[in-house]
Parts: structure tokens; sequence; C-alpha cells
């Protein structure tokens, strides 16, 4: 960027600010006043080309320390959003209520960028000091905002865009700021109206992680206009006491409410026409319940969590209890996502929910995308502990290196690069409540050593320190592993093995499931509830659906349904066209060559036991391919992005055999290798 450039920037600047017009700039009047203030009140250089003021180490560290609170609530929602919008250039920022950056996400190759223009943790972006910016303007006005390129009043900064929102405490103060900034990223500043969007939204999804923490000591409802979506992300949240008195809410239920009373009812039975001791009644009845705000307010789906302390009454009569927890049941299936119309998963959800609080470690197997997640949330759910937070651990995506301290925690510098204060592992925080460990079966062999000693005397010692810790944990594990076998060749702890499998459920492969057609409606319905539109699913299309043997199951019917509802909006029914490619090609080889297409998959069975998940979408999705283009490998190579060699490497290690063939396995025959090249 030239001085010149610098010159023309602060003498349009200049003119903005005399003629008191901001047209030339941005139509928004925040700007135009933070502009005024930036150069008429700060004094401020808008041709200054150096870059924000940086902060030490060592205060930096302080800061960090200090909003600890706000990293701990802001750090998953952060990494999710960079996941989000990182491809596409842009980093995400936190920044504390004074305008230090404490808080960085950005993709490695463009760091260098990124630091060079300020966007990095240890910088400074306040008004009096660096002049109009998103997060100055957030600090000023406790408002989100984009800033766009030249809306920034200095020249060094007017390669950035900028988007940034507020993080407001459950008591009404800034304590933070979330910002999403790119370099050079559009000249067009509308093609910021979605970044505007879900910087917003998770702003609000940390603030509400922030009030539910602070209120865990009080009745809180949880309310959305979508059953659907109550528990994912709820609208309104309303924390109470005993009493009814209204502790605290989120800003969006503030908003709601204040649009409906001239004065916020400070009592939750002004709000729903209920006695306060009716609405704390009601946490004894169904997960989830209608309210409707008072007078003439929206109806909502509602949930109540009750205090952390207290115990969840249980509507269930003491003839008849396993009846009573099968009602439940149904409800909890469906809230996590798996219908209850399969006799199978009903029974087990039933015994479950009949061990659950008793103490029982339950071993949940199957298949890959069966839902094991889904059917031990649900069971959670409706266990004398669903007040607690259910604490999740994939032993499978978390580094070796990572994850013992992941498991166990830390004390206070148990190692270099330790936190200040040690680390509290995920059993540390499932104390009192749920622990579910997935992919049970790749935890390495000496973590299982110390899991043994943890469920065995309920107790743990953190890395570094010699203090032990009690723990209480209810403990779900699950995996798509043969753990039996796994004993005998000698890769898993048979001790450990007998204090997992208190209770050993099996969930059934979608294919072997009764209630597809129930799954098919349900997240065809969420997918209008989330996107308004429902395209109706043709005849042809829900015969290929039903034809496919779904090797990632119900994950992978959700992720095809969801394709298909994306490509049908316009057209308003899904058709044979709509589905992914696999589905088609699965279609069309059955439809053309049934004998060679059950043939292929069936003629040669394939132990699967040791493959990755990924291994066994990898085995289908070649299969699928080479039946789609006729077993040709070199069309199917193009196709996968893949080399031949790679091809016929992988159907010799997967056991692919062309159909009809009787040579081994991964072999070629003669005519198709001679067309292949």
């Amino acid at each position: 960027m030239t001085q010149s450039y610098a010159l023309r920037h602060a003498r349009r600047v200049s003119s903005v600010v005399g003629r008191a017009s901001f047209h030339e700039a941005a139509a928004e009047a925040r700007l135009f006043r933070s502009w005024t203030r930036s150069l008429n009140t700060f004094q401020l250089d808008p041709g200054n080309m150096s870059g924000p003021r940086v902060i030490s180490a060592a205060e930096l560290k302080d800061r960090r320390n200090s909003a600890e609170a706000l990293l701990r609530f802001s750090n998953p929602v952060v990494e999710r959003l960079h996941g989000v919008v990182g491809k596409a250039g842009y980093c995400v920022l936190v920044a504390d209520a004074d305008g230090a950056l404490i808080d960085f996400r950005g993709q490695e190759d463009r760091r260098k960028e990124y630091r060079q223009h300020g966007l990095y943790h240890g910088r400074y972006f306040t008004e009096d000091s660096e002049g109009t910016s998103a997060v100055a303007c957030v600090l000023a006005d406790k408002e989100p905002i984009t800033v766009h390129t030249e809306d920034h009043f200095r020249a060094a900064f007017t390669c950035l865009t900028c988007t940034a929102a507020p993080i407001i405490s459950p008591s009404g103060e800034l304590t933070g700021v979330l910002d999403v900034s790119a370099v050079r990223n559009s000249e067009n500043r509308d093609s910021q109206e979605l970044i505007y969007a879900w910087v917003c939204q998770a702003a609000e999804m940390i603030e509400n992680a922030c009030l539910l923490h602070d209120t865990s000591h009080l009745w809180t409802l949880y309310l959305h206009r979508s059953q659907d979506y109550l528990s994912l992300h709820p609208e309104l949240l309303i924390a109470f006491d005993d009493a009814g008195n209204i502790v605290s809410m989120n800003r969006q239920a503030k908003s709601t409410l204040s649009a409906l009373y001239a004065a916020i009812p400070a009592n939750v039975q002004h709000l729903f026409d209920l006695k306060a001791e009716q609405v704390i009644d009601l946490n004894s009845g169904p997960d989830m319940f209608p309210l409707r705000l008072s007078p003439g307010g929206d109806s909502f789906f509602a949930r109540l969590r009750p205090p952390r302390n207290a115990v969840r009454a249980m509507a269930v009569t003491p003839e008849q209890p396993a009846a009573a927890h099968a009602a439940h049941a149904s409800r909890a299936i469906a809230s996590a996502q798996l219908v209850a119309g399969d006799a199978q998963v009903s029974s087990h959800l039933a015994r479950a929910l009949q061990i659950v609080d008793r103490r029982i470690p339950m071993l949940l197997q199957g298949e890959t995308g069966t839902g094991k997640e889904a059917f031990a949330l649900a069971v959670h759910r409706r266990s004398l502990r669903a007040s607690q937070p259910f604490v999740a651990v994939n032993c499978a995506a978390i580094p070796d290196t990572l994850i013992e301290s992941e498991l166990f925690g830390y004390a206070e510098g148990a190692f270099t690069g330790a936190k200040r204060k040690g680390l509290k592992g995920k059993i540390l925080q499932a104390h009192g409540s749920t622990l579910f460990l997935d992919e049970i079966g790749d935890m390495a062999l000496p973590l299982q050593t110390r899991l043994l000693r943890v469920l065995a005397e309920n107790e743990l010692v953190p890395l570094g320190s010699e203090q032990s810790v009690r723990v209480d944990i209810n403990l779900i594990c699950a995996t798509h592993r043969d753990l039996a076998r796994m004993v005998s060749d000698g890769i898993f702890r048979e001790d450990l093995y007998y204090r997992l499998t208190g209770a050993v459920i099996r969930l059934p492969p979608l294919r072997d499931r009764s209630d597809l057609g129930e799954l098919i409606d349900f997240f065809l319905a969420d997918e209008a509830d989330a996107h308004g539109s429902h395209p109706a699913l043709s005849s042809e299309a829900l015969a290929c659906i039903r034809r496919y043997r779904w090797p990632g199951n119900v994950r992978q019917l959700r992720m095809a349904l969801r394709y298909a509802c994306a490509l049908a909006a316009s057209s308003g029914v899904i058709a044979v066209e709509h589905l992914p490619d696999y589905l088609r090609c699965a279609a069309e080889d059955v439809m053309a060559t049934p004998e060679a297409a059950s043939s292929s998959i069936g003629a040669h069975p394939f132990d699967s036991t040791g493959l990755r998940p990924s291994e066994h979408l990898e085995r289908e999705r070649i299969v699928q391919m080479l039946a789609c283009h006729h077993w040709r490998v070199k069309e199917t190579a193009k196709a996968l992005g893949m080399s031949r060699a790679t091809i016929y490497r992988k159907m010799a290690r997967y056991n692919i055999v062309y159909p009809g063939s009787a040579s081994l396995p991964g072999s070629i025959p003669l005519s198709q290798r001679d067309e292949a090249n």
C-alpha cells in the first residue's frame, strides 16, 4: 500500500467528517460517529500506515488468565466457526473487554499474512489508538457490525474486512468481542451478510453457555419454536429460583419479552399463567412440553433443567416402572434423532433405562453410524443425572499424545506449556454425570490401565499430581470393533473388558431396522424446519433408498437426504437424479444386472475386523464406483481421483472381486486388465 494511497484516504476521511456526510464510505451512522471521534476527539492520523499496538507476552498471558472463563466458553464455538469460514480466507479472533486480541484461529499457511495486518493475538484494537475497526465499534456501543475495507479509519487497515459481535455476560456487562476477519476478501460489502449472521449466532452461543454455567444452581427453562432444535440451540433461556423469581435470561429472551410487556415480569407465573410451583412440577413430566407466553404470546416447546443439586423426579409408578420408562424412551429417542419405530431399538432403550441409575457400565456395539452416541445421550437424558452435562470423548479422534491429559487432566506445572491452573480432565468434568467414551477399542493399552483403576477405585490422579480425586460417573462406552476378539489377540485388557461389559447392547444396522420409512420422514421434517422447504420423495427415489445397504447407517442416510433436499429445493420433488451419485450408481447396477451386483459384494465374504470406520466407507465407495463404471478400473480411478495402481492395491486389501470371477481377491481377469490398460 503506497503513501499516495494513504494520503488520498486521509483526505477522504477528513472531507467526509468535515461535511458531516458518510455516504461515500458507508450508510451507517455508527461508522460516521466513530470516524468523527477518531479524528476530532482522539486526533488520530487516518493516513498512518503502522500496524496496531502490540502488547508484551507477559501482558497477553495475564489477560488470558483474567479471561479464562471467556476463553473456556468461547473455545469450542471459535473452533467450529473457524471450521466453517477458515477455508474461505477468514480468521477468527476473540478480544477481551479492553480490545486486546487474546485468541486466534487461522489457516496455518496464512498466519504470516494475518500477523502482518494485525490479525493475531497480542494486538490491541481500541478506537482511541487505532480508530474505527469492527472490534473498536463493538467496544463503543455493544452492537454487532461489519467494517469493510475503506470503512476503517486508518489506511493501514483498509485491506481488511472485519465483522464483530459483542459477548455480553448474564449481568449485562461486555466481557469480550468475537471477530471474523479477512485480508482483501471481497470488494462487495454485501458479501459479508452471511458472515455477519454466523458471527452473531456464535456470540449468542457463547453467551448462552456462560449463562447456563452461572445459573446451574437455578431452575432454567429452555424454549424454542421448533422441538427439534430445543436442546441444540434454544432461543430463550430463563433462569429462576424456587419461588419463581426470574434471576437471569439470555438476550433473545429479553428482546422477546420486552416486545410483549411494558416491563418484563419478575416472576415466571406472570409469563405463562402458571404458578411457580406448577412450572417446577413440569420437571416430573415429559422431557419436552408446550408453553405459551401470556397474554396472547407465541407458543414454544420447552424443557426445564433443574438446579445442579436437585434430583429429577421420574413420573414412574411403583407398579409399572418398566412401562413408564418405555414410554419416556420413545420421546428420548426422537429427541436424539432415532425414531422409536423399531422394536429392537425401543427394547434396548427400555432395558438401558432400567439399569442406568444402578451404576452398571454399558457397552454399546454396532456398525459406524448406527447412532451409538445419540442412544447414549437419550439414556442420559432419562437418568437421575439428566440435569448434569453429558460428557462425550471420541477416543479415536484425539491424538495419543493428548488423550491422557484430555481424559485425566493435569496439575499446575505438570509439563512445559501446561495451563497455569492445570486442566480438569473429561472424567472429572463428568463427576456426578455421564461419561461417554466413543471408539473405546482405539484406546491405547497404557490408558486402559489408568481407566481400569478409575473404575475399580472410583478415583483418579491427574498428571503431575500426587493427590487422588474421588469421582462418581455413569460410564457408557461404544465401539464398532469386536472387543472380545481384541482381548484374545492381546490388544485390549481382559480385566477392563469385563469392567465395561456390565450391560452389552448391540444396536442394529439400518438395513436390519424396521423403521426406515419413519427415519426418512423424521429427517425430511428436520430439513424442512431448518430451511423452510419440504420436497416430496418420489416413489422411484424411495425405492432406490430402500434397495441400498447403507454401510454408513443412520448418519449416512441423514446426509444423503440433506443432499437430496438441497438439490430438490426448487422442484419440490426429490427424484432419483437428486440422490447422491453412489445411490444412483447402486440402483442402476441393480436394475441392469442384479446377479452381477449381488455377486460383486456378496460372493466373497469380507472380514472387516480391524478396519477403521473410514476404511469401511472407502471399500463401499470403491465397490459402488466400480459398479457404476461397469468395473472398468481406468474410469473408476479417474472418477475417484486415484491411480489405477492404487485401485488395484485397495481391491486386494478390501477383497473386492470382479462379478463372477473365481480369481484371487483383487486379481484382474485378462479381458478387464486389457480394457483398463
